[in-house]
């Protein structure tokens, strides 16, 4: 069930950029974001060395609002939680995200990138992206809310699934089935699982 996680791969891909909508914030921090990942990855070793991962990491985070999209993902749980426990789990989406993203690799699928529409409305926006692939595509819309006077992304719909609202139905099942610390206990051991050499 956590392999869902492993749908974030798709919100960087790399290649021609080209964009219906020219003059946009929005689009422009989206696709500069893009394009930061995209001169490590294409870099002579590829983006493999520890400090090309870092800086990868340093992007990825710069770039989200993990405690919101860590609120969305769990829900009307997320309340009953106490400040110590909303931080930890923040922290552990956060890992997790960081982890899918370890690989280089995962960013050299993607063959181009169209930046196709944006939206304000307030402090909430969404920036509309097609990224080609071999033989397919997929529609990602890059949702966003302005926090502290920055655009930060808090959830992405892909192909019209909400990654939040999906793993808020995985946590769900989870929290049922044990408790909310079991759920918990389930994601600690996954990271600790995967540091392991």
């Amino acid at each position: 069930m956590w392999t869902r996680l492993c749908i974030f791969i798709l919100l960087f891909g790399f290649g021609t950029c080209l964009s219906a909508e020219t003059a946009s914030p929005l689009l422009d921090l989206v696709r500069g974001r893009n394009q930061a990942i995209e001169t490590i990855v294409r870099s002579p070793t590829g983006g493999e060395t520890p400090e090309e991962r870092d800086k990868i990491k340093t992007i990825v985070a710069g770039l989200f609002d993990f405690e919101r999209y860590s609120e969305l993902s769990l829900g009307r749980y997320w309340k009953d939680r106490t400040s110590a426990e909303q931080a930890e789990f923040t922290s552990l989406c956060l890992r997790l995200i960081e982890r899918n993203y370890a690989d280089p690799q995962l960013y050299k699928k993607a063959e181009r990138i169209d930046y196709v529409h944006s939206e304000v409305d307030g402090d909430e926006g969404a920036v509309e992206t097609v990224v080609h692939y071999k033989t397919e595509q997929s529609t990602i819309v890059y949702k966003l809310h302005l926090k502290d006077g920055e655009w930060l992304i808090y959830d992405m719909v892909i192909d019209d699934l909400s990654i939040a609202r999906n793993n808020r139905s995985q946590f769900r099942k989870e929290i049922r089935k044990s408790s909310y610390e079991g759920m918990v206990k389930k994601l600690r051991d996954k990271l600790t699982q995967e540091d392991k050499p």
